[in-house]
């Protein structure tokens, strides 16, 4: 019997490592059964990159031409969503729209997640001053009404040649975007966005990374870390960091939906991405509010893909909540 265990436990050993892409096919499977509605909103933000990347492909029409003939016209065989008052495919516009939510959306999360570790991390691990004083910023930064401070930063920096400082500058693009200056034009509009907004979202998870980091400097391997002469930056560079990486996907994941309806919402008012380029907050104000009587597409359309992406967004984030940090785990 010795034998015949101790065989079995060689050959086990023998049996080749699976590749990563198998590793990461079972992952996804074993996640997909345990968290299908977070399964459900990573395709959907699957799907959301794909149509934005391929967006002036995927398009029927360019997004600015109009077709003065067809001007209103319900969704049909022709203009698959419609189309709005100067008769541009409402399809198109949708599709080019698109590439906003993506850049919003994602660029947000990363902004925010740098600046919440590096705020709260040097907040929670120096402690003392720096941490009063760096607390005492964040309480005022959270303070402030977040539509109020996110209209300020917009009208300072600027989404287009307008504000203050008129940052949002950059190329124009023409009726057809496949010539690749709607990179470029999106890029700069949007990373003025992307900053304000990213700002705001830090202040919230700077709080939960300093509270992070003070449970994680008191461990014994901290403290032999510095016994051994190891500097500050190393010490938040190899061990600080890892231990909260789980935590910063968690935040990431769960602010993903709110960026993406908080740039839907400032496009709405106007302060967002300005015409001639399209943008979901910008078609549901001024297609849908204005033309919406009697051609309710023009509402509906935009108004579906926001609360698709930011449900199934919510849903991803709340699946990766509860798989990366059960302790963030609300009751059930």
């Amino acid at each position: 019997m010795a034998v015949s265990e101790q065989a079995l436990r060689l050959e086990a050993l023998e049996k080749p490592y699976p590749p990563a892409w198998r590793r990461w096919v079972a992952g996804g499977i074993s996640f997909a059964r345990r968290k299908p509605l977070g399964a459900f909103g990573a395709t959907i933000l699957i799907l959301t990159i794909v149509v934005a990347v391929f967006s002036p492909w995927i398009a029927r029409y360019p997004y600015g031409e109009p077709h003065f003939s067809d001007t209103l016209q319900a969704p049909n065989s022709t203009y698959w969503f419609g189309t709005d008052i100067l008769g541009k495919d409402f399809f198109s516009r949708m599709v080019i729209g698109s590439q906003v939510t993506v850049l919003a959306g994602l660029g947000t999360v990363v902004v925010a997640a740098f600046l919440s570790v590096l705020v709260g991390g040097v907040s929670g691990y120096f402690g003392g001053r720096t941490d009063m004083a760096t607390q005492r910023l964040v309480d005022v930064w959270v303070a402030l009404p977040p539509i109020f401070l996110l209209i300020t930063f917009l009208s300072v920096l600027g989404t287009g040649g307008d504000g203050f400082l008129g940052l949002g500058r950059g190329p124009n693009v023409g009726l057809d975007p496949k010539n690749g200056d709607w990179i470029w034009y999106t890029f700069f509009r949007s990373s003025v966005v992307i900053f304000s907004l990213g700002i705001i979202f830090a202040g919230y998870g700077a709080r939960i990374v300093r509270s992070a980091v003070l449970a994680i400097k008191e461990n014994v391997y901290m403290e032999a870390a510095r016994a051994l002469g190891a500097s500050n930056v190393r010490i938040m560079w190899h061990y600080v960091l890892p231990n909260i990486m789980p935590l910063v996907i968690v935040l990431a994941s769960v602010n993903l939906g709110a960026a993406v309806l908080a740039e839907a919402t400032v496009s709405f008012l106007g302060f967002g991405i300005q015409p001639p380029f399209p943008t979901w907050g910008q078609l549901l104000d001024q297609d849908g509010r204005i033309h919406g009587v009697g051609h309710e597409w023009l509402s509906i359309m935009p108004g579906l893909a926001i609360f698709v992406c930011v449900y199934a967004f919510n849903m991803l984030g709340d699946a990766l909540r509860d798989v990366l940090d059960p302790r963030l785990r609300g009751g059930r």
